[in-house]
């Protein structure tokens, strides 16, 4: 079982790989990375690492969402169209390992572009810290370009080393970068919940995905975004303005769907500035998600399985 699951997964995040969407999100949070050195050095009186490290962040976790949006309302859908679902379940696989093995390879490939983005966060942050480019800044990508050059020489599948490689950087990073205080920190949080968060909607999309078109299908994980972002505040309307029945509403809409407020925390929360441990923050973060991630991906099984391909 767990050998079929993975090798599905690897399929899975191969084929986002052939397809470059890891390294399209990528290319696309290096131009925000370089926009947002232009942008702190017009940022009068306001720390420029802080200024550098905040849209980078923020870049990471928009570009995760789009990619476990994009990637999980296509997946089913691909296999269905292209026909290649019938030689996959001809095979002794079920739909269920089928529909899990395609949500962690997605999850696989946002934790690959999440730790390259974060990677060059810290690296960015540095450069915004000191005059110039500090080598210690460059060392770690120079090092693993080296060793991924000679890796991807000798390895017969291009893609599956990143699995190892985009981590091992992400590491290497925040042990060399300088002494950025706090904003290392607020970095790392930022890629382990983007990750977690990206684990819930895209078991949304599947969920949708499962039974409706690659297009309606993102409609609606980006509706239940937008309002699971929004969870906290539809949980407190105030009766006043709003009425008892919008305030009843309002709060079961916020109990349903996935509270994705979770995982934008306030920065003094994300640097651990807030009263309580943020350890104990993350791992709560990451826990609600992954259980919520498995009751979703049963719900996705559930509806695939009863789904007629004829």
């Amino acid at each position: 079982m767990f050998a079929r699951i993975l090798a599905i997964a690897l399929n899975t995040f191969r084929e986002a790989a052939r397809d470059r969407v890891p390294l399209a999100l990528f290319g696309a949070g290096l131009g925000v990375g370089v926009a947002s050195q232009l942008v702190a050095a017009m940022s009068l009186g306001r720390d420029r690492a802080e200024v550098v490290a905040v849209l980078t962040t923020a870049t990471l976790s928009l570009f995760a969402l789009i990619g476990a949006i994009v990637l999980g309302a296509s997946l089913l859908y691909k296999d269905l169209e292209r026909k290649t679902v019938f030689p996959i379940l001809a095979r002794p696989i079920r739909r269920w390992e089928l529909v899990v093995g395609k949500h962690l390879g997605v999850l696989a490939t946002i934790t690959v572009f999440s730790c390259l983005q974060g990677a060059l966060a810290l690296a960015l942050t540095s450069i915004g810290r000191t005059e110039g480019i500090p080598f210690r800044a460059i060392a770690p990508w120079l090092g693993v370009l080296a060793v991924g050059a000679v890796v991807l020489v000798r390895a017969r599948d291009k893609t599956t080393p990143f699995l190892v490689l985009a981590p091992l950087l992400l590491i290497a990073e925040a042990v060399a970068v300088g002494p950025l205080g706090d904003l290392r920190v607020f970095i790392l949080v930022t890629v382990v919940l983007a990750i977690a968060e990206s684990a819930i909607v895209t078991a949304v999309s599947m969920v949708f995905g499962a039974f409706s078109t690659p297009f309606l299908t993102a409609v609606l994980t980006v509706g239940i975004v937008l309002i699971g972002r929004n969870a906290d505040l539809l949980a407190r309307l105030p009766e006043r303005t709003f009425g008892p029945t919008l305030v009843a509403a309002g709060r079961g809409i916020a109990r349903l769907v996935p509270n994705l407020h979770l995982y934008v925390p306030p920065r003094a929360v994300a640097m651990g500035h807030a009263a309580g441990s943020l350890a104990s923050y993350v791992g709560e973060a990451v826990a609600y998600g992954a259980l919520y991630a498995s009751v979703l991906l049963v719900a996705s099984a559930l509806i695939f399985r009863r789904r007629d391909f004829a």
